[in-house]
């Protein structure tokens, strides 16, 4: 009887390895389906959200005089070249 179980002790190995890789997979797969059901969910709340209190702009290619260049101060140097 010892003999028979040292025989069949890879088997039974093999076939617990089996099932473990098995079972596993098929938690990662739920886990990746719940992830993506989470990812959506919030994807759609935040869209919701951002359209309900969007901020009403007038676009500038329709009025080129609302994008006025700023005015200020431009430093022309060459002191990087001295680094």
């Amino acid at each position: 009887m010892n003999t028979l179980i040292k025989k069949l002790m890879p088997f039974l190995f093999i076939g617990i390895a089996m099932v473990a890789f098995t079972v596993g997979f098929i938690v990662l797969a739920y886990l990746f389906v719940f992830g993506a059901a989470v990812g959506v969910i919030l994807f759609l709340l935040e869209w919701i959200r951002a359209k309900l209190t969007a901020k009403h702009t007038i676009p500038t290619h329709r009025h080129p005089h609302l994008h006025a260049q700023k005015k200020g101060r431009v430093i022309d140097t060459d002191d990087w070249k001295e680094l």
